[in-house]
């Protein structure tokens, strides 16, 4: 089937609404009496089962992992795979969906300011501009307004903190892994390491203390399948066909459709500063991704959604 432009841009906002789902699934499973460590860790497995034989019957030449790469790969899947996992799905349970997609949703804030001051790039007006917007709605929607709301709360900000500089690394990381590998081959490797990481992690004699539903199972499985998997699927076929800084661009819907799914789906309440938190929050992702439209500089997707398309031919397949 041809896949004109106009497809592809609808299937990248499709892929950004499938990720935007995780955080209301997550609760959805929480509230089935899952807990979060048993969110993590089966998610984590639903998407190797399903990626795996995937990209083994479409793209067998990813498979492969030079040997001396391999002791990176498990750091770097570690930092951005196992405990992000964790530290996501905790921060869901801990806070709310808003809170949590929003501070992932950091990570361009991050990334742009250790450019600046790691990289030396230059500071525009954009990225003047969209840095305190960043900061200001991360504090309105993670209620910093109300020190005791924070008290409350410190651990699950702490975790959302965490996620977006976890996201910051993985895009960081993973220029530097495209060099040699194709995404698809990246994009497996974190989703197989991550998982040995977050069974430990989440003590995994634990795991069977609590006896799953049949929809705890099935929640659990479309969070792996949905988000970790099948958005994963339909943004690479996008990105073939639409320019990365463009499906940035669209992908950026992905915060807004979380909150609202949040809303609409969980009932979840949100105050009015906490809204504006969000527009804050979009408005300045979106400037530095429209500053960065002829780049690379800012990545157009969190940890486990790979980033670009293209094969590296000779470097991909070990040669």
């Amino acid at each position: 089937m041809k896949v004109t432009k106009g497809m592809a841009y609808g299937l990248m906002a499709a892929a950004a609404v499938l990720w935007a789902t995780s955080g209301t699934l997550t609760t959805l499973a929480i509230d089935e009496g899952a807990t979060a460590n048993q969110v993590a860790v089966y998610a984590a497995v639903f998407s190797v089962v399903v990626l795996l034989p995937a990209i083994h019957i479409l793209d067998r030449p990813s498979l492969r992992l030079r040997r001396k790469d391999f002791p990176a790969m498990l750091l770097f899947a570690v930092l951005t795979g196992s405990i992000f996992s964790l530290a996501w799905y905790h921060c869901v349970d801990l806070t709310s969906v808003t809170t949590a997609v929003i501070l992932l949703y950091s990570y361009p804030s991050i990334v742009t300011l250790a450019s600046v001051f790691l990289l030396k790039e230059k500071l525009t007006v954009a990225k003047a501009i969209a840095l305190p917007l960043t900061f200001i709605g991360c504090l309105l929607v993670s209620g910093a307004y109300d020190l005791e709301l924070v008290r409350l709360n410190l651990v699950g900000i702490g975790l959302g903190v965490y996620t977006g500089v976890a996201a910051a690394i993985y895009y960081l990381w993973t220029k530097k892994w495209l060099v040699t590998y194709s995404a698809n081959t990246v994009a497996l490797y974190l989703a197989i390491l991550t998982v040995p990481g977050v069974v430990l992690l989440a003590e995994p004699l634990t795991l069977l203390d609590t006896p799953l539903t049949t929809d705890a199972w099935l929640l659990i499985f479309l969070i792996g399948l949905l988000p970790g998997t099948v958005g994963f699927v339909i943004s690479m076929v996008a990105l073939k066909h639409i320019e990365a800084s463009k499906a940035s661009i669209v992908a950026s819907i992905e915060p807004v459709a979380g909150v609202m799914l949040a809303v609409l789906v969980i009932s979840e309440a949100l105050e009015w500063l906490q809204v504006a938190g969000v527009v804050l929050v979009v408005a300045g992702v979106l400037m530095l991704r429209i500053a960065h439209r002829d780049g690379d500089d800012i990545p157009e997707t969190p940890p486990g959604r790979t980033a670009e398309p293209e094969r590296r031919e000779e470097t991909a397949n070990g040669k």
